[in-house]
């Protein structure tokens, strides 16, 4: 009997299942190469659309196209298995590198250097979307940036580490908003009166606090809606809805704070010096614009809701800050009750823009990254 351990009698048959397996990674193979040659030709393609518009003088940068390359690819994928938060990154790089065939501009940042470091500080922070919002921020404007989640339970040593090691930035969230205060070298007006910092900019060394949660909001209103003049109903009266007030009250608006809980409300109404009223006497008729600053009806509690359907009218303008679900419960009856609406991502996109801006210098392309967390909204 032949014993050589090579020998065609001792090697394992492959099975059916290592056969396929072996068939579909020769497929897999073979759609790379060919994903490949594609991709070479798509950047010869921008290469030579750039040629023509530097030998022409036009423009090469056009946002708006970037916007349109987005939408139609998701548009495309629908039927598709590419969940899309993944389509969106996949050509955010693909986009970078037309830039720099193109020698429009470097990375910023570039040139071998290491990327610019950012992160958000919170307790919990896992379900934070904004590295994604962010990231995708990065890869649309070329800017060589990277930004991560960090679960903070003391925020002092985080600022110090932040200082240490050279990041040139950070997003505060819950619990840190107030307290991070005492651990930074200079914090802006606007975010003292607020008494809340959620942005962090290190200035060669020295860290400033800004705080965008309320020009977010403004920025969201503003887009459906004037507010001179106006009357805003606020619900709630946490930090949230200081924010949001602040920002109200210096567009010219009229505001009053609705809470469940009195004393807190009246509170936040005094240090505002506008009118308190408990949440149970809200009535619609009283207010042209209403703002949803409260937690009730964000995930996993989506069937909750602040206020009662029957309390709505046609004509109102309603906001919802919670953007998990997108479309709140309250929004939905919003909808049913002929108002118009904004939901929460508009507030979370904007406020992320102008962190962005504060971050960067350049002008934060918005389209794109509300794309990216609606994208991972609904993988979610």
């Amino acid at each position: 009997m032949n014993s050589h351990p090579n020998s065609d009698t001792d090697r394992v048959q492959p099975t059916d299942a290592e056969s396929e397996i072996e068939t579909q990674r020769q497929l897999i193979d073979r759609l790379d190469g060919e994903i490949l040659r594609l991709l070479n030709d798509r950047l010869s393609a921008a290469a030579r659309i750039g040629a023509i518009k530097q030998r022409v003088d036009l423009g090469v940068l056009d946002g708006g196209r970037e916007v349109h390359v987005y939408q139609r690819l998701l548009s495309l994928n629908r039927e598709g298995i590419l969940p899309s938060r993944f389509l969106l990154r996949i050509y955010a790089d693909l986009i970078c590198a037309s830039r720099e065939i193109q020698q429009i501009r470097p990375s910023v940042g570039g040139d071998g250097e290491p990327p610019a470091r950012f992160a958000v500080f919170g307790n919990p922070v896992g379900h934070s979307l904004s590295p994604i919002m962010h990231t995708a921020a990065f890869a649309a404007t070329a800017f060589n940036g990277v930004y991560v989640a960090v679960p903070v339970q003391d925020i002092r040593p985080a600022v110090a580490g932040l200082r240490a090691l050279g990041f040139r930035g950070a997003s505060i969230t819950l619990p840190h908003k107030e307290s991070v205060m005492a651990c930074l070298d200079e914090v802006e007006d606007t975010a003292r009166r607020i008494k809340a910092v959620n942005t962090i900019v290190n200035a060669g060394g020295r860290l400033q606090g800004y705080n965008t949660d309320f020009s977010g909001a403004i920025r969201a209103l503003k887009d459906k809606t004037s507010l001179a003049g106006r009357a805003v109903a606020i619900l709630g009266a946490g930090g949230a809805a200081r924010a949001v007030a602040f920002g109200i009250l210096a567009e010219g608006g009229r505001v009053t704070v609705f809470n469940r809980a009195a004393e807190r409300g009246r509170k936040l109404a005094d240090e505002l010096q506008v009118e308190f009223r408990p949440l149970s006497e809200f009535k619609a008729d009283s207010c042209e614009i209403m703002v949803n600053t409260t937690s009730v009806g964000m995930a996993p509690r989506g069937d909750d809701t602040p206020v009662a359907a029957e309390k709505l009218r046609p004509g109102l303008v309603v906001m919802d800050i919670v953007y998990n679900p997108l479309k709140t419960r309250l929004l939905r009856e919003a909808v049913g009750a002929g108002c118009t609406i904004i939901d929460g991502l508009s507030m979370f996109v904007h406020q992320g823009a102008r962190q962005f801006e504060l971050w960067t210098g350049m002008k934060a392309p918005v389209d794109i990254m509300r794309m990216a967390v609606e994208a991972e909204l609904a993988a979610l």
